[in-house]
Order: C-alpha cells, then sequence, then structure tokens
C-alpha cells in the first residue's frame, strides 16, 4: 500500500517527504510562516508610504482652504489604512500561530493549529476582496501555503478524526477578534485621524449608472439613530446619496454616522467611491 501512496504522489508532482518528528515539522513550517509574515510586511510598507502621501496632500489643501478636496483625499486614507489593518492583523496572527505551534506535542495538533489559522486567513480575505480586489492574488498565494501544509500534517488518518470543525471555527473566530483588535490599535497609534470637518458641501449629479437616489429634494424627518452594524458599499453609498440629495448638498457626517450607525472613515471612503464615479461632484 506505502508503495502505491508513493507512486500517486510522484505522479502528480509530489516528492513523499521523509519520516518528521513534531518538533522538526515545527521548525520547517514556523519557517515558512516567517517567509508570508516578510512578504505581508513588504506589502504593508508600501501602503503606509501611500498613506503618508495622501496625509500630506491633505494636509496641503485644507491649508489653502479646499476642505471638500481634502475630505475626498481623507476617503482614501480611510481605505488605505483599512487595507494596513487587514495586513497587520494576517501578520498578528501569523504571530499567534507561531506561538501556538511552540506549545503543541503532535503532528495532529499541528494540523489543528494551522486549520485554526487557515479559516482565519479566509475571512480575512473576504474582507480584501471587498476593499482592494488587487490584494486577491497576495492572500491566495498565503493562503495556498497555508492549505498545503494543512495538507501534509493531517495526511495521517487519526489525525483528521480528532479535528472538530467546531472547535476549529470556534477558535479561529477568536484568533480573527484578537488580530484584529490589535491591528486595530497598531494602526490608530501610528497613523492620526486626518483634521477634517464634519461637515462637507458636496453636489449629487443625475447617475450615469442605475443606482435609485430617491425621492424629492425635500428636508426629510431625521431618522432615528440605528444601532451600529455592518452595511454593504452598496447601501452605504446609497445612504449617502439620499443624504446629501435630502440635505441640499450639504453631509454632516458627525449626524450620517450618528444616524446610520457607520464609522467616519466609513463615511469617508463612501465619498471618495461616489466621487470617482462621477455620482457626486465637487461645489
Amino acid at each position: 500500500m506505502s508503495a502505491i501512496i508513493s507512486r500517486l504522489f510522484q505522479a502528480f508532482g509530489f516528492t513523499p517527504r521523509p519520516q518528521e518528528s513534531p518538533r522538526e515539522s515545527i521548525d520547517r513550517i514556523i519557517v515558512k510562516l516567517e517567509v508570508l509574515q516578510d512578504k505581508a510586511a513588504e506589502i504593508r510598507y508600501r501602503f503606509e508610504t501611500r498613506s503618508r502621501e495622501l496625509w500630506e496632500k491633505t494636509v496641503e489643501l485644507l491649508r489653502k482652504g479646499e476642505k471638500t478636496r481634502a475630505t475626498i483625499y481623507a476617503g482614501e486614507i480611510a481605505q488605505v489604512r483599512n487595507i494596513i489593518k487587514l495586513i497587520h492583523g494576517m501578520e498578528n496572527m501569523i504571530i499567534m500561530t507561531k506561538e501556538r505551534l511552540k506549545t503543541v506535542r503532535d503532528v495532529g495538533e499541528i494540523g489543528q493549529v494551522l486549520m485554526v489559522f487557515g479559516t482565519a486567513l479566509e475571512e480575512i480575505k473576504d474582507h480584501a476582496r471587498a476593499i482592494y480586489p488587487n490584494l486577491n492574488l497576495f492572500f491566495d498565494e498565503v493562503s495556498r501555503n497555508v492549505k498545503s501544509l494543512i495538507v501534509e500534517t493531517t495526511m495521517n488518518s487519526d489525525a483528521v478524526e480528532r479535528i472538530d470543525p467546531v472547535v476549529i471555527s470556534k477558535e479561529a473566530e477568536e484568533m480573527l477578534q484578537q488580530a484584529m483588535k490589535k491591528a486595530e490599535e497598531e494602526v490608530k497609534e501610528e497613523f492620526p485621524e486626518p483634521p477634517i470637518d464634519t461637515i462637507v458641501k458636496l453636489e449629487a449629479r443625475k447617475q450615469p449608472v442605475a443606482v435609485a437616489i430617491g425621492g424629492p429634494s425635500t428636508q426629510p424627518t431625521k431618522p432615528k439613530t440605528t444601532p451600529r452594524r455592518r452595511r454593504s458599499i452598496e447601501e452605504l453609498e446609497q445612504l449617502v446619496l439620499n443624504y446629501i440629495r435630502n440635505h441640499n448638498g450639504i453631509l454632516d457626517i458627525k449626524e450620517f454616522t450618528t444616524i446610520y450607525g457607520v464609522t467616519k472613515n466609513e463615511v469617508l471612503q463612501a465619498i471618495h467611491r461616489l466621487a470617482e464615479k462621477g455620482l457626486i461632484a465637487l461645489s
């Protein structure tokens, strides 16, 4: 049987690995994770550089009195910093995974640790795809590497039988929350908020694309405050457009965030996207 398995591996381009001790497997995996961590740090550095450039441009526009244009740049800063936060989060998960690997006792536990990391990583991939699709290639590469390591460490049927999907899912959620909380703190510490006024003057144009703007341009009754919840990109853009239309081109960001339960950064990103699409104009 072992000879048949060996031939199958060779047929698919795999070279059977000599039997390793758990310690040898852990050391090899940690080295691979560190390579992925270094790649993440390189990409994060590029976005950090971009964020600083945008900050300088925002400050320059504010000095010239061009607050609305500065707000558009601030929206891009918010988008870039969300990308930085996601990459920080992934780096934090790699560090957490390496630390957990140092405490495992056998190959079966190695597979569980990697599955927790891989599950949390898929969630970060989904967020990255929504914010910046160009990062897909990088996150797909990381995901392929992690899946390859999982396969290597769970080939033994006993190891597979010991894996509990419920436990994996719970631990992955906890890892993701811890990693992203720390990432948010790191980004806040390194990058201050843009000094943007919360009230901006914009103009909602007639749409060149099929996005409903809502009813007549009249002052509406103020909606009740909405609890904080995650909204889709399309839904948030729709709300911003409606608000601008119904408030004579004025967007009070502070009031908007209170009413609709979103963050200032999310609103700035929406403004930036709408301006790029030509759905709003600077005035």
